[in-house]
């Protein structure tokens, strides 16, 4: 029974570093995932930012052109407003003088 024993023991030591052996590649596999893991994330981070960052320039760039749009056409609107008074003003002011000159001339 002795030769019996011993081969049970051989087998349950073979084991034992089978079972080690697969325990230190199970954490050589797992440190390696959880690496590229941190990698990949890492790497989406700055993708995200980057996106982010393009995002919010395209934005800025869109605000700012509608900000010019907005003023030029305030400044073309402007101009109407004062081209329109420029015309009618002169003729205003005739009126107004015509008016104070009669009524300084009605009094008795």
């Amino acid at each position: 029974m002795g030769p019996v024993l011993a081969l049970l023991d051989e087998a349950d030591a073979e084991r034992a570093q089978i079972v080690a052996r697969a325990r230190r590649d199970a954490g050589r596999v797992t440190a390696a995932a959880q690496a590229e893991a941190a990698a990949i994330a890492a790497d989406a981070g700055r993708r995200a930012q980057a996106a982010r960052e393009a995002a919010e320039q395209q934005v800025l760039g869109a605000a700012r052109d509608e900000a010019a749009a907005a003023v030029a056409a305030a400044m073309r609107q402007a101009a109407a407003v004062r081209e329109l008074a420029g015309q009618r003003m002169p003729p205003l002011v005739d009126r107004a003088i015509g008016l104070i000159w009669q009524l300084g001339t009605d009094d008795p």
